[in-house]
């Protein structure tokens, strides 16, 4: 038979949650447990019992605590079903964003497993339709809110520099990501890279030196010497960060640049 009060120590043994957790959803009106008169403590009845039952079950559908208050207390029936509506949309697009984080993470793993036996080596391969965002501290710059949604997916994205390209009045760094990822979170304000065959080195660089113009020099001479040919913009997008054993600081670039 179901207990008629619980102490907060049992309640929180229950639920593997904490004090300060109990005593928020107090705070937002969502539990309203009895103070025991003769010894200050709270007493959790049946009642608070199905309705952190509720509350987890609401917060586990991605429910905020004042959109669960408001289902607990405001809602008729009706008014749950859109909720719940709405969140069925909310959970598909986080499966489908989950799906392209694992197609991204498979390549890329993929990438820099191969890139281990290949810091150094120019060679030729095919990239798709890319999407560079440019950094600005400008928030009416019209590239600032695509720039702010960059880094709050970041997971999608990487840091990005432009050389010698023709960047249409806009810093030349950036966050860069694949057209595909850009579309599905709805971030337009950016340049396209479009697909196309390219020339590419990783390099390495020891050191805290930022990258710029000076470091991918070498690539820029030795792609002109190979292909008898002008190179006008260079990409470089970072791909790692790291310590070696021996304590110093690792930069990995991927630098590449069109050839068709």
């Amino acid at each position: 038979m179901i207990e008629s009060k619980y102490s907060t120590k049992q309640i929180c043994q229950i639920f593997n949650i904490n004090r300060e957790t109990l005593r928020h959803y107090e705070r937002m009106g969502l539990l309203n447990p009895r103070i025991n008169s003769s010894n200050g403590y709270r007493e959790y009845s049946y009642w608070d019992v199905s309705t952190i039952i509720d509350i987890l079950k609401y917060r586990s559908l991605g429910f905020t605590l004042s959109d669960t208050r408001d289902a607990l207390f405001d809602m008729d029936f009706p008014k749950i079903v859109d909720m719940l509506e709405v969140h069925t949309d909310y959970f598909k697009n986080l499966i489908k964003q989950y799906e392209l984080l694992l197609e991204k993470t498979t390549r890329d793993f993929a990438y820099l497993r191969g890139a281990l036996s290949h810091i150094g080596d120019i060679s030729e391969s095919d990239i798709v339709d890319m999407f560079l965002i440019p950094y600005t501290t400008d928030p009416k710059n019209e590239y600032f809110p695509s720039m702010q949604k960059a880094f709050n997916n970041s997971q999608f994205f990487s840091t990005a520099l432009t050389i010698n390209g023709q960047n249409h009045d806009m810093d030349c760094y950036g966050l860069l990501t694949e057209k595909t990822y850009a579309d599905f979170l709805k971030i337009d304000k950016g340049t396209l890279i479009k697909k196309s065959h390219v020339v590419s080195q990783i390099i390495d660089i020891i050191g805290r030196t930022p990258i710029d113009e000076t470091i991918v020099e070498d690539f820029k001479k030795s792609i002109t010497q190979m292909y008898s040919k002008n190179f006008d913009t260079i990409y470089a997008v970072l791909i790692s960060r790291f310590y070696d054993v021996e304590k110093r600081y690792h930069q990995y670039f991927f630098v590449f640049s069109k050839l068709d």
